[in-house]
């Protein structure tokens, strides 16, 4: 009878992938200017020009404008300089010094960059009115900031970040460097929809909702870190997968994220896919958890009770959902962000008599009814289609499922306002190149992007957070993972690839787990 069951079951999750797998014929005919890389994406997000105007999903066009002190070797993962060309963390890892690469000039004749521009984005970034990810986080860490001359900027933390280059500082978080002078001259108003940086490119345009179009500053020729080969990098919105995908087909995009049903058709139409691996892991987050925060916990929601959580989990058959909508171009997680310190932790199998018989131990025999919001996103293409498969999982063990489409800006609002208490909604989490941040980004109540903590993890967390020993931070840290698991903090379901279609215009462009944003290294075919 089970394995029926979990036959049938497959056969409708793989039904929901074919009834969306039809491939749109392009409404316009082919184009393709030689100097321009067309890069199609699901969605601006905010669609503001500043580095704490928003989401870091903004950072596909951004990082073509701004720059950040450190980046990640795609080869060795390892911390390399960017624009701090060195650094050095006290003992104690309270206190880092930053020195500065001389001679890099901002756009738009603004100048060389110096510790004032460093400290005055520092300053932005962790604002109150700041709108980034990391910004109430950094707020809690950063007790005060010097410039002591124009090369050398100390940061001076209220306990430890052994990880803070890496980290909050690094190319993978928001911190992108912006002028003082420019700001100074200008206006915050006004120079927040002109993104003005050291990177190689500058705003040409920018259409509502259609299309950003970024080119290359006239010095570009001196540029420190990279000489991009296009004149033009533009973005344009395209929610929706098929007409991605014939984009690419007919030259009109050269990049774009696609699903991983797209997959075949692209490489069919002798394109080839560029994926960075265990990039993302779609996930089922749960509204109302942050149990130490007053207007972010709901205690009479049926989640907020652990068995119903977990039941949740066992309710859900992970591996299916792996084979049928992701291509199988995944591994079922235990955990929503790639980490080798959580890899060998378990996850939930799929036990769907367990997630009956512990609905009834929370007092649900007869299950109950759920909201489950969803959107697209990139990469997220499959987001709505996971959360009718989810849905379907659920309304098995008697979890009646309501889905909602809504859009990621509405949603994060919600969220970071603590309006999301009554709900649950499919959501990605993301690798952090220190895994401290990922830690506070999603599991401390100072972060407006927590979405379960409680004060046992809160006293883990900030454990970890001022160890000194690697060992033991290491430890500590798979610790929290297995709590995380076990107090089923989210309903967990893969560490996905993440692909995107590529046209035959482009050469190299080489992605990364920790670094996806590199457009501007791609190169033209030879």
């Amino acid at each position: 009878m089970e394995r029926n069951f979990r036959t049938s079951m497959r056969g409708k999750v793989a039904a929901l992938m074919c009834a969306t797998a039809v491939i749109a014929a392009p409404v316009t005919p082919a184009w393709a200017q030689a100097d321009d890389l067309v890069v199609a994406l699901s969605t601006f997000s905010e669609e503001t020009m500043t580095p704490w105007g928003g989401s870091g999903q903004r950072k596909t066009y951004l990082d073509l404008a701004y720059e950040y002190l450190t980046y990640i070797d795609p080869e060795t993962g390892e911390t390399i300089p960017g624009l701090a060309e060195s650094w050095e963390m006290s003992e104690d890892g309270r206190s880092w010094t930053f020195n500065l690469r001389e001679g890099v000039e901002f756009s738009g004749g603004y100048g060389e960059m110096t510790s004032e521009d460093v400290a005055y984005s520092i300053a932005r970034l962790t604002a109150e009115d700041s709108r980034a990810g990391p910004a109430s986080a950094m707020r809690r860490a950063i007790a005060s900031v010097e410039a002591p001359d124009e090369r050398t900027v100390i940061v001076h933390l209220n306990f430890p970040d052994f990880e803070l280059a890496q980290g909050y500082f690094g190319a993978t978080q928001q911190l992108g460097i912006v002028s003082k002078a420019y700001f100074d001259e200008v206006g915050a108003d006004a120079a927040g929809v002109d993104p003005i940086g050291t990177g190689p490119y500058v705003l040409d345009s920018a259409t509502a909702g259609s299309e950003i179009v970024m080119t290359l500053r006239d010095d570009v020729a001196d540029h420190w870190r990279v000489t991009p080969e296009f004149q033009n990098v533009v973005f344009r919105v395209v929610p929706e997968e098929s007409t991605r995908v014939a984009m690419l087909q007919t030259g009109e995009a050269d990049i774009a994220p696609i699903s991983f049903d797209s997959i075949p058709t692209v490489e069919g139409a002798g394109l080839r896919i560029v994926s960075a691996e265990a990039t993302w892991s779609p996930v089922v987050r749960f509204g109302g958890l942050v149990q130490t925060s007053e207007n972010r916990h709901n205690p009479d929601a049926p989640w907020a009770n652990r068995e119903v959580r977990q039941a949740l989990n066992y309710a859900v058959d992970k591996q299916t959902i792996i084979d049928e909508l992701f291509q199988g171009q995944g591994t079922v997680a235990s955990s929503d962000t790639p980490v080798p310190a959580w890899s060998a932790i378990e996850p939930y199998p799929y036990d769907p008599d367990m997630a009956r018989q512990l609905l009834a131990e929370a007092g649900y025999p007869d299950g109950f009814d759920i909201t489950l919001r969803t959107f697209t996103t990139a990469p997220g293409a499959e987001l709505p289609l996971m959360a009718e498969a989810v849905a379907l999982y659920w309304q098995d063990v008697g979890v009646n499922t309501t889905i909602e489409p809504v859009d990621w800006p509405s949603l994060r609002t919600e969220w970071t306002e603590g309006q999301a208490n009554d709900y649950v909604w499919t959501h990605r989490g993301f690798p952090f190149a220190s895994a401290a941040n990922g830690l506070e980004a999603g599991f401390m109540q100072d972060s407006l992007f927590a979405s379960f903590t409680s004060p046992e993890l809160e006293a883990m967390i900030q454990q970890f957070s001022s160890e000194e020993d690697a060992e033991t931070r290491e430890r500590l840290f798979t610790e929290i993972g297995a709590y995380l698991r076990d107090e089923a903090a989210a309903v967990f379901i893969a560490l996905a690839n993440e692909p995107y279609g590529v046209s035959d215009k482009v050469g190299e462009w080489d992605i990364t787990t920790a670094y996806v944003w590199n457009f501007d290294q791609a190169t033209k075919a030879r």
